[in-house]
Order: structure tokens, then C-alpha cells, then sequence
């Protein structure tokens, strides 16, 4: 929006303050925030038998948690601008409500491995992982047998095979850790802060 009385503030170094933000935020609000996120999409469900789910699966031998809920789903494109800072979806936003930021910064310093966001909409799951590779925090590029890079994939039939049911909206959260060998389900924080589940 345009203004004839003021001008405004652009961001010199996006990377930096990507960063900074993410690192300054306390690693201990990341099980809340993602589980508020969850309980809140879970009350949205249309069924009225909205719920929420924690598990873990095994990548690389390592126990990982996984945090999946009920409730509206998101397509490809709003998983997408969902992973960027200060977006939400489904959300209002302001400075006394939601900043958009919670989860997804809170998770990321105890997740630079990854933290993988699914989310199945009308029979379609989309998949975003996002990390920290070159010194920044990002969307994690998937290089595909054909030589294309994607950032969001289609993961229907993944999702199905691992037990899925695709016939109703949910989304999914699955935290990678720092470590491949890290079990996040009793080490969500890699360490540090201790876990009482170590």
C-alpha cells in the first residue's frame, strides 16, 4: 500500500535477519508452539472429531517425533508461503494476535537437519521440508530423477503406503533434529536444553 506520509523501512540483508531471528528465539517454546498449532487446526475440524496425534518413525535408525492433527488442510501453494516468516494461514495477524512466526522459528534451531511439514487437502498431499544448508534457513530443494528441482512435492501416494488415510484434510509435522542419529521423541532439543524424556 502506497502512503504520501511516509516511506517505508525495507530490509537491507534478508539472510541476516532470517537468522537472527530464528536464533534469538528460546529453543523451549518449539513442543508449544507446534502443538498449539495442532490443537487449534484440530478444533477447525469440520467433523467435529478434530484430533491430534503424537508418534515417531524411524529415519536412518533414529527415532524422530511426529506431531499430526486433523482439521483444514493446505494445498501445495499455501504449504509454500506457509514456510515463510510472518505467514499464516487461516490465521488473523497483528501485533496483539499472531505474528505468523511461532513454530516455525522456535523449531528450527533444534531442526537444522529439517523439519518436514505435510498437509493432505482434498486427497492430495503436498510436502515441504524445511532446514539450514549454506549458512541459511530455508526451504530444502528436493533434486528429482529428471533433473528438476522442487521445493514442494506431491507425496500422495508416500503418505498412503505409510498408512495414511488421504480421504480427510490433516497435516503432519515430523522433526529431523540437528543429528541423523538424534531421537527427537526423547531429545527434541538436541541436548540442549535437556530433555526430561533423556
Amino acid at each position: 500500500m502506497q502512503s504520501d506520509q511516509i516511506s517505508p523501512l525495507k530490509i537491507d540483508d534478508t539472510d541476516f535477519l532470517v537468522a537472527s531471528t530464528i536464533e534469538r528465539c528460546p529453543k523451549t517454546m518449539m513442543i508449544r508452539e507446534l502443538v498449539r498449532n495442532a490443537i487449534e487446526a484440530a478444533e477447525q475440524d469440520e467433523s467435529g472429531q478434530g484430533s491430534v496425534e503424537f508418534s515417531a518413525i524411524k529415519q536412518s535408525g533414529a527415532a524422530k517425533l511426529v506431531i499430526w492433527n486433523t482439521g483444514p488442510g493446505m494445498s501445495a501453494d499455501e504449504l509454500y508461503a506457509m514456510c515463510d516468516l510472518a505467514s499464516s494461514i487461516g490465521k488473523e495477524k497483528g501485533l496483539d494476535a499472531n505474528f505468523g512466526m511461532g513454530a516455525k522459528v522456535a523449531s528450527l534451531p533444534s531442526n537444522k537437519l529439517g523439519l518436514r511439514y505435510r498437509s493432505c487437502r482434498a486427497g492430495r498431499v503436498s510436502q515441504v521440508v524445511l532446514g539450514y544448508r549454506d549458512g541459511m534457513y530455508g526451504r530444502l530443494k528436493e533434486h528429482l530423477e529428471n533433473g528438476d528441482v522442487e521445493e514442494v512435492l506431491d507425496v500422495t501416494e508416500d503418505a498412503t503406503i505409510s498408512g495414511r488415510d488421504c480421504s480427510k484434510d490433516w497435516t503432519e509435522v515430523v522433526l529431523f533434529g540437528n543429528r541423523v542419529d538424534q531421537d527427537t521423541a526423547r531429545d527434541p532439543f538436541d541436548g540442549n536444553p535437556v530433555s526430561e524424556m533423556t
